[in-house]
């Protein structure tokens, strides 16, 4: 028919879309007239009554070609339980071509698509004899989605080998453990991990473990398995979870890493006052087994050391009397500082103090175990930020604890004959060329310098330091040791006449009977 009777057809009031809405109405009739017959059907499906039936004019009573043929002609239905069977019909034809694929589920899903009038509507408008778009469509989509739900129903309800979801782990894909809820599933995925040595793959089987075990079968399948341990306190502490980490490794019987990570704990904290107390309160819990004497003095030490600390800050900051306080004001408070940055404190404000001065660096060298080169070290660095150089008569003396102020020789004394000085400890426990270095940046004078430079050996090495250095009275000491009168002649003319240097060289050339 043409365009114009088309639409009549359709505007009719028999084949109008109200009629047409109420198609699959549950106990409605529908009666269809036109030149292809009539059709009628009534649902009564939730009676369960017998089978729908649908009925129509036969193919042989289109007369012509022009005749237009009604939906009911195109559809058989063949069940009512769940439309499983839909033969799609065309003109001239004594059985239809079936269309597979129709069934219980796609009726469900078309069903929430359409109002609730109508349960479903077929679109034959593509032709005689053409399969139903819209339902290869759906049967598509059905398709994809019955994958999406079979892998969503193995992924929580069927034990997947653990190589498998490993895998996917360490491939970075979509995992789940929820399927493995066995003990004997759980043990598997997680030796299965461990043979990995992969972090994450580790850390996941361990929090599944532990989450859906009791503790104590967690603790004994861990005890086992000292790697997963590892692991999973390395997480905890990244998480700052430091009470679950000492627990969970008292538990295992680790005290002393235990106890250590409890210290860890312990220095977090800020206030110099709360870290004391802290202190305090681990050495009576943590420390207070028998096999940690050693780090029990460890803290202990700690414990004097803050004290002495906070003393110490609390009697420079009253104190008005102190010249190298006013002279060299305070950046800092010491508490809280490294024992090496408190020697050095004291060495720079309480050099010359009794040992009853809680600031004194000779009572924090006898509370506290230092090595010799830690010891020198520290003090030269503390009395060259003040300006003062101790000779290493002096730095002998202090530590073989015979006094200061007895020990302190005048500068003109250590510097008697050729300049140079006995064994010392400061050369046994130093590296010269070092400290000669670090006393030039820190402003020392020739003289001191020349001291220092006496201590190298072999003469060599002490020429070539002095000649780097500038250092005019270690390079005449040298000459004069050697006896070269001629390098010693050639050297006077680089030195200023006016220095002391100079004077010296100019004495040992006229008392000294050395050969050219």
């Amino acid at each position: 028919m043409n365009r114009a009777e088309n639409e009549a057809y359709w505007g009719s009031t028999d084949t109008a879309p109200s009629a047409l809405d109420s198609f699959f109405d549950e106990d409605s009739e529908v009666s269809w007239r036109g030149s292809s017959g009539a059709a009628s059907w009534r649902a009564k499906s939730d009676r369960g009554e017998g089978k729908p039936e649908v009925s129509g004019a036969s193919p042989s009573s289109s007369g012509s070609s022009n005749t237009s043929y009604s939906i009911v002609d195109n559809i058989t239905v063949t069940s009512t339980q769940d439309w499983a069977f839909v033969e799609v019909g065309g003109s001239g034809t004594n059985s239809g071509r079936s269309v597979a694929g129709v069934g219980k589920a796609i009726g469900e899903k078309l069903d929430s698509w359409k109002p609730p009038s109508v349960s479903i509507k077929w679109n034959s408008s593509q032709g005689q004899g053409s399969s139903c778009a819209q339902c290869v469509a759906k049967d598509n989509e059905i398709i994809k989605l019955k994958k999406r739900l079979e892998n969503s129903f193995s992924r929580y309800n069927l034990t997947l080998p653990p190589e498998d979801t490993v895998k996917r782990i360490l491939l970075g894909q979509p995992y789940s453990l929820e399927c493995y809820r066995s003990h004997e599933d759980k043990i598997a995925l997680l030796d299965t991990a461990l043979a990995t040595l992969d972090g994450s793959a580790i850390l996941a089987s361990v929090i599944h473990l532990k989450n859906t075990v009791k503790k104590t079968l967690f603790v004994k399948e861990m005890q086992t398995r000292p790697h997963a341990v590892q692991v999973y306190v390395s997480y905890l502490k990244k998480r700052h979870n430091y009470p679950e980490a000492i627990d969970f490794l008292g538990l295992l019987g680790k005290t002393e890493e235990a106890a250590i990570l409890s210290y860890e704990l312990a220095l977090t904290g800020k206030a110099p006052e709360g870290k004391l107390k802290n202190f305090k309160k681990l050495l009576e819990t943590n420390f207070s087994h028998p096999g940690l004497a050693f780090e029990a003095s460890m803290v202990e030490d700690n414990i004097k050391l803050l004290s002495r600390q906070l003393t110490i800050d609390e009697v420079d900051q009253k104190d008005q009397s102190n010249p190298m306080l006013a002279k060299y004001p305070r950046a800092a408070n010491v508490a809280g500082k490294p024992l090496l940055t408190t020697l050095f404190y004291c060495c720079m404000y309480h050099w010359e103090a009794g040992e009853s001065h809680p600031g004194s660096p000779l009572a924090l060298r006898k509370e506290h175990d230092l090595t010799s080169r830690q010891l020198l070290w520290t003090v030269l660095r503390g009395r060259a930020r003040v300006h003062h150089w101790p000779l290493p008569q002096e730095l002998d003396a202090w530590k073989g604890n015979k006094g200061l102020l007895g020990a302190l020789g005048s500068l003109t004394s250590a510097l008697g004959g050729s300049g140079r000085v006995g064994t010392s400890t400061v050369k046994a426990k130093l590296p010269i060329d070092q400290l000669v270095r670090y006393l030039a940046t820190s402003g020392a004078p020739s003289n001191i310098l020349a001291v220092y430079i006496g201590l190298v050996d072999p003469i060599g090495t002490r020429l070539t330091l002095a000649l780097n250095h500038k250092c005019h009275q270690a390079v005449i000491d040298v000459y004069v040791i050697q006896k070269d009168k001629g390098a010693l002649e050639k050297y006077m003319k680089e030195i200023p006449e006016g220095l002391p240097e100079y004077l010296k060289a100019e004495n040992a050339l006229k008392t000294a009977k050395w050969k050219l």
